[in-house]
């Protein structure tokens, strides 16, 4: 991806679908910086804010990760602000790993209900680490259960910075047939009054 050093006023680039940015991090200084807005996109859809990518700026190459996306309130696929952290090897960062859920159809079939209550965690790796989420299993658990994030599994290399009892999901009984079935009772009751 390339960037460029930021000339222009900021609104004259987002109209020319650019986004205004600063590059910042270890042995530069931070520098105010544009990419097009449909690289970038690309870019933060292939390596999000989990993993690390090299960028060009001028005639250097940087190897930098997505700290952090400042979108627009009322339309979040319009981005407004990036801040582009570079590191260099051996560096430790801190991101929030998305949490995907597998076998949520599987249990909703059989009349459960899976509420997730964590979208990310936040853990701590090298940047040569390649992290994209952190799964979760949930075919084969039953209603009444609760994960926490002590629960996850999270692969070697990788610290957890959240706190771990905090609920990721839990399970429970569909109660939608139940209240139908009470409702027809009802209608049944009235009807022959």
């Amino acid at each position: 991806m390339n960037l460029e050093k930021r000339v222009k006023k900021v609104n004259l680039l987002r109209r020319n679908k650019i986004i205004p940015g600063v590059l910042f991090g270890k042995m530069i200084e931070p520098e105010a910086i544009q990419v097009d807005e449909k690289a970038f996109k690309e870019a933060f859809k292939k390596y999000g804010y989990t993993q690390t990518f090299e960028v060009t700026l001028g005639k250097k190459k940087h190897k930098i990760y997505i700290k952090d996306i400042q979108a627009h309130h009322l339309n979040p696929q319009r981005f407004l602000n990036v801040k582009l952290q570079k590191v260099m090897a051996g560096d430790i960062i801190k991101s929030n790993v998305p949490i995907v859920i597998i076998g949520k159809e599987e249990l909703e079939k059989m009349n459960m209900v899976v509420q997730q209550l964590l979208d990310t965690v936040e853990l701590e790796y090298e940047v040569s680490t390649v992290v994209t989420n952190i799964t979760v299993d949930v075919t084969a658990l039953t209603a009444g259960t609760v994960l926490n994030v002590s629960d996850l599994e999270i692969p070697e290399g990788l610290v957890v910075l959240e706190s771990l009892d905090k609920v990721v999901l839990s399970i429970s009984e569909s109660r939608v047939e139940e209240e139908t079935v009470e409702e027809t009772e009802e209608e049944s009751e009235e009807e022959t009054e």
